[in-house]
Formats: C-alpha cells, structure tokens, sequence
C-alpha cells in the first residue's frame, strides 16, 4: 500500500489549464498533438510566405483578367468611334439633301464630291432620277449617299421625292 501511496503522490493528476511548472499539486507533460505532427516552430517558418507556384498561377489569373478588361475596354472605344461615324453620316447626309432640296429645276444625273477640311473622311454622291410609272414625270427622286472612309460598307443614303419644280 505504501507503493501505492507513493505512486500518487510522485505522479500527480494533469491539469490542462495549468501553464507550466507544480502549482497546488499539478504538474504539466507534454502530450503529442495528433492534429500537426511537425512542430509548431517549423510549421510556421515553413509558411510564411508564398511559394512559386503560388504567385504563378495568382499572376496567370491576375493577366487573364487584365486581358478581358483591356479587351472589353478596347472594344467600346471601338463601338463608340463607330456610332460617332454613323451620327456623323446621317446629319452630313440631310445636310447634303437640304442643299439640293432647296435647288429650284433638278436636272437628272449624278454628282458627287467631299466635305471640305471640317469632313476630310467623308464623301457624298447625289443622284436624281425619274421614278418609273405612270404621271411620275413632273417628278425627281433624290437619293443622297455619304460614306466614311473607314466604314465603306456601311453607307447612309436619303431619298427624297419632289416635284420637278417648286412654287413659290
């Protein structure tokens, strides 16, 4: 029994809220941690900053979003450059009908010509015809055609039809 007695007293119970050393009969042992088998010591040098393939793929995800972006913002720069164009056209174009509306006899034919140095990409073609059909020959039609240099394909064109000459 002394055995026994001497057995407790050596080895007293653990405590987990003890910090260190004897106090008031506990004492501390260090028990194993099964969650992070290597010490706490080397686990955080080990992380403390970040490794190669780490800041590889963050500059790889980083430059595709930058692509997209510069992408996109190239794109609208290029759609309003097209829709400043196209305004461009289509008040150029009444311009040009006005000025040939407001001329007393229209004789058919076809002329063209450009906008001067205010328009240097910018060109115009009027042609006044007879429409075909019966009672349509105290008529013109009147199309007037502009065209940007940059966009050929895309022309703006204004009919008009008027009699051949205006009263007044």
């Amino acid at each position: 029994m002394e055995n026994k007695k001497k057995r407790k007293k050596s080895n007293p119970p653990v405590s987990p809220f003890l910090k260190g050393g004897k106090e008031e009969g506990f004492h501390l042992r260090p028990v194993p941690c099964t969650l992070y088998p290597v010490p706490f010591a080397k686990r955080a040098a080990s992380r403390q900053g970040f490794t190669l393939l780490e800041v590889m793929i963050a500059m790889a995800i980083l430059a595709t979003v930058l692509v997209t972006v510069f992408h996109s913002q190239s794109q609208s720069i290029a759609m309003a450059n097209e829709s400043r164009a196209m305004t461009t056209l289509a008040l150029l174009a009444q311009s040009r009908m006005a000025e040939v509306e407001g001329q007393q006899n229209l004789s058919t034919g076809q002329t063209s010509g450009k906008f001067g140095d205010d328009f240097p990409d910018y060109s115009w073609t009027v042609g006044i015809t007879q429409p075909p059909g019966p009672g349509s020959s105290y008529l013109r039609k009147i199309e007037v055609t502009v065209i940007h240099d940059y966009y050929p394909k895309r022309p703006y064109k204004v009919i008009l039809y008027r009699p051949i000459t205006l009263q007044q």
